[in-house]
C-alpha cells in the first residue's frame, strides 16, 4: 500500500500531532481551568468511572503509572478527587471526584469542545467526522484479535521484508 503522505511514519505523525496540540492547550487549559490536560484527562476518567482503582486508571489513561501516581496526588491535595480504601482489599484504594472536581470537569469539558473545534478548523464538517470514523476504525483494528495475530506471525517471521 503506497503512503498516502509525507516521509514520516504514521506513528511517529500521530505522535508529534497529538503531543503539539497538547502542549499548545495546556496553558490554556492551566489558565482557564488550573489544570494541565492530562490532569484533566486523569480527572475525567475518574469522573466517568466513580471507584476506579489505580491500576485501571493509569491503564486508560494510557501514561506512565508514575505520571498518573503525580497527578493523582495533586488533584487530592487540590480536594478535587479523593481517595477511599477498598473494602475487599486494603493494598487497594478507589478514587472518586469531589463536587468540586465535577464542576472543574464541567468547564474542561466546554473548554475541550471549543479547543477541538480550533484543532479540526482546517477540515470540512464531513472530512472531520471522516476523520473521527478513520480513528474509530484503526483503534478497534489495534484492539482485534486479527491484529494480534498479524503481529505474533510477524514477530515470529525470521525475515520481517517478507509477507
Amino acid at each position: 500500500m503506497a503512503k498516502p503522505f509525507s516521509r514520516e511514519r504514521l506513528t511517529f505523525r500521530l505522535d508529534i500531532l497529538a503531543q503539539e496540540a497538547i502542549r499548545a492547550n495546556d496553558d490554556i487549559f492551566q489558565a482557564r481551568v488550573g489544570l494541565k490536560v492530562h490532569e484533566v484527562r486523569v480527572l475525567r476518567i475518574i469522573g466517568q468511572n466513580p471507584g476506579i482503582t489505580f491500576v485501571e486508571l493509569s491503564h486508560q489513561a494510557r501514561m506512565e503509572r508514575s505520571l498518573t501516581s503525580r497527578i493523582i496526588q495533586r488533584l487530592i491535595k487540590q480536594e478535587l478527587v479523593r481517595r477511599e480504601n477498598d473494602e475487599a482489599d486494603a493494598r487497594r484504594f478507589r478514587l472518586f471526584t469531589t463536587q468540586q472536581g465535577d464542576a472543574k470537569r464541567e468547564v474542561a469539558k466546554g473548554l475541550s469542545d471549543a479547543l477541538e473545534e480550533v484543532l479540526l478548523a482546517p477540515l470540512a464538517v464531513s472530512e472531520a467526522h471522516q476523520l473521527d470514523a478513520l480513528l474509530a476504525r484503526l483503534a478497534d483494528w489495534i484492539h482485534s484479535e486479527e491484529y494480534e495475530q498479524r503481529l505474533e506471525a510477524f514477530e515470529n517471521d525470521s525475515d520481517p521484508g517478507q509477507g
